[in-house]
């Protein structure tokens, strides 16, 4: 048994951390027995963020570190190929590295989102606290986008960039069930907690528009989606 450590639900989805949906739907396919504990406070983690893990007793840090660990035992994607490793490998790069930024900008920084993502999140705080958290918060993450690189754009060149990325995964998908096997691998994992996160989380982004474009790509989370179950 491992335990979870992650932030609560929200926007409707299992969770609203691509990073902690991804270590979800890996411990379902490889038969992981887990539990989660929901915290909304990450600061006395390692590394002050979550995903976290405690994993014989040692709490472990970073969604790909913990996967990894995970994986020596479980050994999901033994039957890969270094080829087919390699492919899943850049699939997983493009989107957490890319896609999931921007879906970070969507939720924290467009404007036109900002309100729902404040309601989603910081309702059920204490009113005081509410007056000023949720800003910081904002202010926060939109520094984060800043330093990151995606901030310094403009919003259409942003929802540009997150469209460019979702027609590339569509047409790399093609007919095939998973990206890189016939069976859902972790890459798949890491592709579908971004994806569905894009698709089913209440916001109703360009993003989310070019993904309902391609009947593939929805098909391809729906399964995902009946394969491992969160």
């Amino acid at each position: 048994m491992i335990t979870l450590y992650e932030f609560p639900p929200a926007f409707g989805l299992t969770n609203a951390s691509p990073f902690a949906l991804k270590l979800e739907a890996y411990c379902k396919l490889a038969k992981i027995e887990y539990q989660v504990k929901y915290r909304i406070d990450s600061e006395k983690m390692p590394k002050k963020k979550f995903p976290v893990a405690l994993i014989n007793n040692e709490l472990v840090a970073d969604s790909n570190i913990i996967l990894a660990q995970l994986d020596q035992t479980a050994q999901l994607d033994a039957s890969l190929s270094d080829e087919q490793h390699a492919l899943g490998y850049l699939i997983k790069e493009l989107i957490e590295e890319k896609l999931y930024w921007c879906l970070v900008y969507s939720r924290w920084v467009d404007d036109a989102f900002w309100p729902t993502t404040k309601a989603e999140l910081f309702s059920e705080m204490p009113g005081i606290l509410k007056l000023f958290v949720p800003n910081l918060v904002r202010k926060n993450l939109i520094k984060s986008i800043y330093t990151q690189g995606l901030g310094r754009h403009s919003r259409t060149q942003i929802y540009d960039f997150a469209i460019e990325a979702v027609v590339h995964l569509a047409n790399l998908l093609g007919e095939k069930p998973y990206f890189v096997s016939d069976y859902m691998t972790q890459y798949d994992c890491a592709a579908y907690a971004t994806l569905t996160n894009l698709l089913n989380g209440k916001l109703e982004t360009p993003i989310k528009a070019a993904i309902e474009q391609k009947p593939n790509l929805v098909a391809y989370i729906n399964r995902c989606y009946k394969s491992c179950g969160v």
